[in-house]
């Protein structure tokens, strides 16, 4: 810090010239001022308001200050008021600065609670959004494998039916041509072997015929007598025949007359099956349809629901961000008042002590006990009515 000079020594005359003499004298330094400790508070009060003054102001203020306390206030010079009057204003300025800053970080303090309590009503509403959709999500997830199920089912059941539908069209195809084949071997054999055209030297083909025309009987419904007798009634031309023998043959040609019927009836039976099992393949496919369908919305429902509970989780987890930013701003702001509250209070301080210093000739705190300068106090209102420094 600077303190005000010590004055020069003076300039002792020369000895004559020629003349021996005695060495010039000097006078001696003055000793350290016993006061330059109480400026302290002039300086510290300096340091207080370097935010408010330039560096130049600061430098002045330092070297004149100190000649302005060591004269009582009835005796200052008009230019001494104007400094303490002048640092009075920069006090006023710096005390109104700190106070602003109070105020402004209370100000912050308070609207980050408003929009906090805001958030946090934000939260709770998105917190039972997210929890809602949450349930709405794995509700149409749950929908979806119902619906997969039932797709699965649906198409098993019109495979089985489709099944049917063609054994039963294969089953009358069967038999369809199982009677075209033999109508055709019945016209083939029976008339000649019943009208006896085969030449006797042609006996043994006529024997062949007739055990493949028996053959045929396998499939009918022809008694045992009849198929025994048959053969041999056979043999004969119809002039040969006896009754029992025309009359066997007769119903030999009954016997196959009703099997083709009964293959022409069950024929018959089958087509009205084939029909059923397809009405049975178009119900069915029907219903694969109507499954599809509805596992189709199902999807769509849980991708709408799927997408709507993403846009909520990640509203939750920005407003959770946010609270966490609440917080950490909240923490930082009572901080910064904090600081400000300090700062005020030791521009107060620096004030008082050197308010104390200004109101009383630094000759007269030599006497007095400077220990006596830390107890006073100023508030802040007693300030604003006592800035005339």
């Amino acid at each position: 810090r600077t303190h005000a000079p010590a004055m020069a020594p003076k300039r002792m005359a020369e000895s004559p010239k020629g003349k021996a003499g005695r060495l010039a004298k000097f006078a001696k330094s003055a000793p350290p001022c016993p006061v330059d400790a109480k400026y302290a508070a002039a300086f510290d009060l300096l340091a207080e308001l370097s935010s408010e003054l330039p560096p130049s102001c600061i430098d002045m203020l330092t070297s004149v200050l100190p000649h302005a306390l060591e004269t009582s206030k009835e005796h200052r010079h008009g230019f001494q008021e104007s400094i303490l009057t002048s640092l009075g204003e920069a006090c006023k300025k710096e005390h109104a600065k700190r106070e602003t800053r109070i105020a402004v970080g209370e100000a912050k303090s308070s609207a980050l609670e408003l929009e906090k309590s805001c958030a946090s009503e934000k939260l709770d509403a998105t917190k039972a959004s997210e929890e809602a959709l949450r349930a709405q999500k794995q509700a149409a997830e749950a929908c979806v494998a119902s619906a997969v199920g039932a797709v699965d089912a649906a198409a098993a059941a019109l495979a089985q039916a489709k099944q049917v539908a063609a054994d039963a069209e294969a089953y009358a195809e069967g038999l369809a041509k199982e009677k075209e084949e033999f109508d055709a071997k019945v016209q083939e054999l029976f008339p000649p072997l019943k009208d006896g055209t085969w030449a006797k030297k042609d006996w043994r083909q006529r024997q062949k015929a007739i055990a493949q025309l028996m053959g045929l009987f396998a499939k009918t419904k022809a008694p045992e007598s009849l198929t025994a007798s048959l053969p041999l009634a056979l043999k004969d031309v119809p002039d040969a025949r006896g009754a029992f023998a025309g009359k066997t043959v007769e119903e030999g040609g009954k016997v196959l007359t009703e099997h083709t019927a009964e293959l022409e009836q069950a024929i018959e039976a089958s087509k009205l099956k084939v029909a059923e099992f397809l009405e049975d393949v178009a119900s069915a496919a029907a219903l694969a349809n109507e499954a599809s369908e509805s596992c189709d919305a199902a999807q769509e429902e849980y991708i709408t629901k799927g997408n709507q509970w993403l846009e909520a989780e990640e509203a939750l987890a920005s407003i959770n961000k946010l609270m966490v930013n609440f917080l950490e701003e909240g923490k930082r702001l009572v901080l910064e008042v904090e600081a400000a509250k300090t700062a005020l209070q030791v521009l107060l301080s620096a004030i008082e002590k050197f308010k104390l210093l200004a109101d009383t000739p630094v000759a007269e705190l030599v006497v007095d006990n400077t220990a006596t300068l830390t107890e006073a106090s100023l508030t802040v209102e007693a300030y604003v009515s006592e800035v005339a420094l």
